[in-house]
């Protein structure tokens, strides 16, 4: 056994004996940056998380310098809520954190993340966002990575596949009701919904021409959205308006592999098969938070 599996094996083991694990499935600790988050028992994000006590650390470090106290964010995708927890500190006390997830059983992880940590900015929606309302179809792979769950059946989750239909809606939507509510304008967007980005961005039209457009950071898999019917550009082009940023995704993901998120040269082929985007407006509100990236040295100049 390598170093590195002893470790994981001995953290393992010390899981095990936790009392709320033993009891509830569940506990609390400290990552490497100092924030807490919360160990799920037999969700595989949730476990590597914590065996690396550390998740992408780059796009963390992006996401903790724009977003700031009293700003209306979205997570899209939340899975068991990295980025919910993450946002949800940014800011508290006067904003709000709405993440969607439309997973069951991700979901109860998901409440369970909100409840363990008193995330009080945050607001669940057990929703798919995608181009259009109602409802549609969605698949759980019920063997394996609770991560194999998609609005399209793929390969990868294998043939031990279940379809739901679950609630959807559409950014511009969500952006609409929450403008209604007084709760002021969108600033910052994290979307990772395994291949149906371009679907979302479909119904977020309004929102990415708006006059004080939000920033966004967006996972690209190529080979996810290719089983969606779509291709980069597709994921592209309604951004090309935006300064675009790319940081290759890495494992295990607690890996920072840049120092610095990497300017996209316009080539779709360019990009790494597997990465995350980040979408900065030209103009709007958000520019002085693109100009606190360049001086934290985050994005390439």
């Amino acid at each position: 056994m390598g170093r590195k599996s002893l470790r994981y094996y001995m953290k393992r083991v010390a899981a095990g004996r936790n009392p709320d694990f033993q009891k509830h499935g569940t506990f609390t600790y400290l990552l490497k940056s100092r924030n807490r988050f919360v160990y799920h028992r037999g969700n595989h994000l949730s476990e590597l998380i914590y065996l690396e006590g550390a998740y992408e650390p780059l796009e963390t470090l992006i996401a903790s310098k724009i977003v700031r106290n009293g700003d209306l964010v979205l997570d899209i995708g939340a899975n068991v809520g990295y980025f919910t927890a993450l946002l949800d500190d940014l800011v508290s006390p006067a904003g709000q954190v709405h993440a969607f997830e439309p997973g069951d059983g991700t979901f109860v992880n998901l409440e369970a993340t909100r409840r363990l940590l008193k995330l009080d900015c945050a607001f669940l929606h057990r929703k798919a966002v995608s181009d259009s309302t109602g409802t549609i179809d969605f698949w759980l792979s019920t063997k394996g990575s609770d991560a194999q769950q998609s609005t399209v059946k793929s390969a990868a989750m294998g043939a031990a596949v279940i379809r739901k239909s679950v609630e959807a809606t559409t950014v511009d939507a969500v952006a609409a009701e929450l403008n209604g509510q007084g709760a002021g304008r969108i600033s910052f967007v994290k979307c990772d919904i395994e291949g149906a980005e371009v679907s979302m961005i479909n119904g977020a039209r309004r929102l990415i021409m708006s006059q004080d457009p939000p920033i966004w950071l967006i996972e690209h898999n190529r080979q996810a959205l290719l089983e969606h019917g779509a291709v980069s550009l597709d994921l592209l082009s309604p951004f090309l308006h935006y300064e675009i940023y790319f940081v290759p995704l890495s494992w295990p993901p607690s890996v920072m592999v840049l120092q610095r998120a990497k300017k996209w040269n316009g080539v779709p082929e360019a990009l790494p098969d597997e990465c995350n985007l980040i979408m900065l407006p030209k103009h709007g509100a958000c520019k002085s938070r693109v100009a606190a990236l360049h001086q934290a040295g985050l994005i390439e100049p």
